[in-house]
């Protein structure tokens, strides 16, 4: 009888467990999926007015971004993994004259940019090959 007990216990501690997990995922939210497009590229000339580290809905990681504020007023422009950027040295500074290459997209309502590339005075930085495939 003790047995029984036994093994009932363990299945019902398995169907609770089971059932928190597909409670869990079913309130999931689908996140957007970006794609970068080259069809959709620009270039966008301006000056670094801010500089941000943040968890990027776009790549998925700690994404390092900067904002770029062009005659057509700032654009927020996603960069690379945080990590990528440590691991080469990549830093920008306020008021960097810039000049990014990227997809355009729209994030949260507002337009933005996957960069491909960004010119800071004779530096060519390179996040995304030709085809828009991230070199990290």
């Amino acid at each position: 009888m003790r047995a029984i007990k036994s093994v009932l216990g363990v299945l019902l501690l398995f169907l609770l467990a089971s059932a928190s997990t597909i409670i869990s995922q079913e309130k999931k939210t689908s996140q957007p999926t970006f794609k970068y497009d080259s069809s959709n590229q620009q270039t966008v000339h301006g000056r670094v007015i801010e500089i941000r580290d943040f968890q990027c809905p776009v790549s998925g990681t700690m994404g390092s971004h900067i904002t770029v504020k062009s005659e057509a007023g700032p654009i927020e422009v996603h960069l690379a993994p945080a990590a990528f950027m440590k691991q080469y040295e990549i830093k920008f500074r306020k008021d960097d004259d810039v000049t990014v290459t990227g997809s355009q997209i729209i994030l949260e309502g507002k337009p933005a940019l996957m960069a491909r590339s960004v010119v800071v005075g004779n530096d060519t930085y390179n996040f995304r090959d030709n085809n828009g495939r991230p070199l990290w």
